[in-house]
């Protein structure tokens, strides 16, 4: 699960319009770097979740910084300028185990990491398994 950070600063400085153009420009960069058996979707106002077929933890969180590296160096778009600076994005991400008995189990995993991830410091990747706390934690 992928969230533009802050992209509320983002559309009050640039407008509705400019935002909607970085939000077409980060699904054709989501859809560059995954595989053609993979889906992706625009999830809420700036979310997108991307499920990978038949991907171990390890290969999606390299999948998920390879987006979140390739975001932060990127030039968007915006009102016939280039903008570099302020466009970050945080991602959670999730596998399907023994505890994953749903859809909304693993997504909701998925979107505990992103919390996490937001909740960290943003522009950043968290995985379902560093979600999970440690001994002496509480949940996050």
């Amino acid at each position: 699960m992928l969230d533009l950070d802050h992209f509320k600063n983002f559309n009050d400085q640039y407008g509705h319009t400019s935002g909607d153009q970085i939000l077409i420009e980060i699904s054709r960069l989501i859809q560059k770097e995954i595989r053609e058996i993979d889906l992706a979707a625009r999830y809420g106002s700036e979310e997108f979740l991307f499920l990978l077929a038949g991907t171990g933890m390890a290969d999606a969180i390299e999948a998920a910084e390879r987006i979140w590296q390739i975001t932060a160096s990127t030039e968007f778009s915006c009102g016939g300028k280039k903008v570099t600076s302020g466009i970050t994005v945080s991602l959670g991400v999730s596998t399907w185990d023994s505890d994953s008995i749903s859809q909304d189990i693993l997504i909701a995993k998925a979107d505990t990491a992103l919390y996490r991830a937001k909740t960290n410091g943003r522009n950043r990747v968290e995985s379902w398994i560093s979600s999970m706390p440690r001994s002496g934690e509480d949940a996050a």
